[in-house]
């Protein structure tokens, strides 16, 4: 007998129908139709456990998953029959116009394949895919079951029709029409007698942390139908049960032997933890709790970033914090305080920005590297496209700040960047949120992620004696949005560059070493205490893990001492002695940085796994922020977040309104003609004001167009 194999299992592959029908009244489905039934159309799918499937017949289950079309139609044809019957209120119903669907769910981690690991062999099965929502089309409504009037005696004939072209049926299908094959009645379609449903096409990509170095990420349309269409957005992280299906290539009207291949979506399950795409079973999680017992966790969390790079001990501190970022919160009201740390890196050549930025996007979860230079506005926000994907309409297109949600983007010479597109980072850094408004499309996508951008000084050179805001060309709005900004100057210092030396070359040599075993095939020998220098506390995998389990599972809280440490470091910081004394209108720091503060101290506690944010942990994040303040926004009066609020201090801007209101005076002497420079030097210097701060004064006012030179010699205020 043909199907021996399955007597006794519960399923004959010849009545498919009948196992559905066992199936629903042995887990009680019945009971859900019905109640699906009573909420009809609002409610049309019913939900179906793979689990409880398996667990009913392992045969059936796998009869669905190479079968899964056919099987899944005769199980909706089970469910149009019970809800036509007589003895349901919806029994007199047309059975074909009854629109059902089942959603397979809880499918096991064996069916999860990645994009590029899609074959022929797939097609017409039930698998999963995880993606990023890359493109997404608008939602339009799709011909079901298309309603035909016959010309010559008006009945309605009603044919089910598949994707693609419009099927018009053969002949009516009344018994009692006159009609001849002489007569030729013509089927007319009746739209409003038609059902439709909803459709919606999305474009999912492959999820930057699964991408092997320098391989591009694949990407794969999925369709979406009915009750669960509309329902994802570009930068979504979604997992996706559904059927492969290939469609023939078409090429001048002539059909090719090539298909291309789409999903066609049975469930859709968002991602809705922050990181919960890595596992961590239960082994690791019990290494994870004890690593952050140690009491010099964060030191070795530093070393293990770059361990080849020499120094920085405080900015890879610092990126270690940025990897696990501080709480967001939801307000009552709606209003949302970003928790994720932005940090810039400004400075020389040479100084490892670049590796840095690289390495990071590798650790961190979520990680994507973007290049200043070959990206854009749109390439870092979101695109509006016309393309073949929407057939000719207008659909979003993701950029890397929206691929990144709950992620992290590294951003390497920011530089380069046009000023129109570094812009565009204002809302994505701030508001956590790109808003795209083109093309008739108004949409708000989420970029909740940490940034990390490096860039050169304009001159190439990072010059001490200017200001940071004078080296780089960015408008100070996007400066302000960042937390940390670190200054990388290549000071010759002969101690230190005797050691660097020393590290880089020995980093090389055992980069050769290790070259020649593996060329060789042979064992790479025990590391001797010299070459452990180079190797990282924790390896990559398990800094990704011990960062995702300190993202998803800690939301550290202030402890009274920390806030009371905070309160009053703004307060001294904001209004140190003799400040007002002096008739100074300068401000040290504003909100902001007490805000990038709070976020660092809760990164160190969640660095320890701790529940509480300590005064320690306070106290590290005020140095870190101290530190940078100094370093980047200090004249000789102090520390003054003019200059990267507005990109000038108080004092310059005190000092060029000192020398506008001196050149109005020597106007007004000289009726109306603007004087020399020369005259106004000399006249501000007679004031208290040095030659040098002057001259700076007004460079800085010619460039911000407050000042200009009309003639030789001459100064005047525009």
């Amino acid at each position: 007998m043909e199907n021996e194999e399955f007597i006794g299992s519960g399923f004959d592959p010849s009545d498919i129908g009948k196992s559905w029908e066992n199936f629903f009244q042995k887990y009680n489905y019945f009971d859900l139709i019905t109640e699906m039934s009573s909420h009809y159309p609002e409610e049309r799918s019913l939900y179906v456990s793979y689990e409880k499937l398996d667990e009913f017949s392992p045969e059936f289950a796998q009869y669905l998953i190479t079968n899964a079309e056919e099987t899944i139609e005769l199980g909706v044809d089970v469910i149009r029959r019970f809800i036509s019957s007589p003895s349901m209120a919806m029994g007199s119903k047309n059975q074909n116009s009854i629109i059902v669907n089942i959603r397979i769910m809880e499918l096991p981690e064996n069916l999860k394949i990645e994009i590029r690991n899609l074959r022929s062999i797939n097609v017409g099965r039930l698998l999963s895919i995880t993606g990023i929502v890359r493109k997404s089309a608008e939602v339009v409504p799709r011909l079901y079951n298309a309603a035909f009037m016959c010309s010559f005696c008006g009945h309605i004939t009603y044919l089910l029709q598949q994707k693609g072209r419009l099927d018009v049926p053969d002949r009516c299908d009344n018994s009692e029409c006159g009609a001849t094959e002489k007569s030729k009645p013509k089927l007319l379609l009746k739209v409003e007698e038609s059902k439709f449903i909803d459709t919606h096409k999305i474009e999912i990509q492959e999820e930057p942390e699964n991408i092997s170095g320098g391989s591009q990420p694949l990407r794969l349309i999925a369709v979406i139908e009915d009750d669960i269409a509309g329902n994802v957005f570009p930068g979504d992280r979604v997992t996706l049960d559904g059927i492969l299906k290939a469609e023939q290539k078409v090429l001048g009207g002539n059909m090719l032997t090539e298909f291309t291949t789409h999903l066609f979506v049975l469930n859709v399950r968002k991602a809705t933890k922050e990181v919960d795409d890595i596992v961590i079973s239960p082994e690791e999680e019990r290494e994870i709790l004890e690593i952050g017992k140690d009491p010099k966790i964060l030191d070795k969390l530093a070393a293990s970033i770059a361990p080849t790079i020499y120094g920085l001990e405080n900015i890879k501190k610092t990126l270690a914090l940025q990897m696990f970022g501080g709480v967001r919160k939801t307000m009552k009201d709606g209003t949302t305080i970003r928790g994720d740390i932005h940090i810039m890196m400004v400075g020389d050549p040479g100084t490892a920005k670049s590796q840095l930025l690289r390495y990071m996007s590798e650790i961190s979860p979520r990680g994507i590297l973007a290049i200043g230079k070959g990206s854009s506005a749109a390439g870092l926000t979101a695109a509006a496209v016309r393309d073949e994907f929407g057939e000719g309409r207008w659909t979003l297109e993701a950029g890397a700040l929206v691929l990144a949600d709950n992620g992290f983007v590294a951003i390497d010479e920011l530089d380069k960047m046009d000023v129109k597109d570094t812009a565009a980072m204002h809302e994505a850094m701030e508001q956590q949120t790109v808003t795209v408004s083109k093309a008739g499309i108004i949409a708000t996508l989420k970029s909740r992620c940490s940034v990390l951008a490096a860039a050169n000084p304009e001159k190439g050179r990072y010059d001490e004696n200017s200001d940071l805001m004078d080296q780089i060309k960015f408008p100070p709005p996007l400066i302000s949005r960042f937390d940390v900004i670190f200054k990388m100057v290549d000071r010759p210092d002969e101690k230190r560059d005797s050691e660097l030396a020393s590290h880089v070359l020995n980093a090389h040599r055992l980069g050769e070493i290790y070259r020649s075993y593996e060329i060789r095939n042979e064992e790479e020998p025990v590391m001797d205490e010299e070459e452990k220098v180079y190797e990282p506390p924790f390896a990559k995998e398990t800094l990704r893990k011990y960062v995702t389990y300190a993202r998803s599972h800690i939301v550290p809280k202030l402890t009274p001492d920390a806030i009371e440490y905070l309160r009053e470091e703004y307060v001294r910081t904001r209004n140190p002695p003799g400040l007002r004394k002096e008739g100074r209108n300068a401000v040290p720091i504003t909100a902001r940085q007490l805000e990038s503060t709070i976020r660092l101290a809760e990164a160190s506690a969640k660095a320890r796994l701790s529940p509480a944010v300590t005064l320690e942990d306070a106290i590290n994040a005020k140095t870190i922020v101290d530190s940078f303040l100094r370093e980047i926004s200090s004249d000789k009066n102090g520390i003054d977040i003019d200059m990267l609020e507005t990109g000038m201090s108080s004092s310059r801007r005190s000092s060029i309104d000192d020398l506008v209101h001196i050149i109005r005076e020597l106007k007004s002497m000289k009726k109306g003609a603007p004087p020399q420079e020369n005259d106004v030097i000399d006249e501000a210097i007679s004031r208290g004001m040095s030659r040098e701060e002057a001259l700076r004064a007004i460079d800085k006012a010619i460039k911000t167009i407050i000042m200009y030179r009309p003639m030789d010699k001459c100064i005047d205020v525009v």
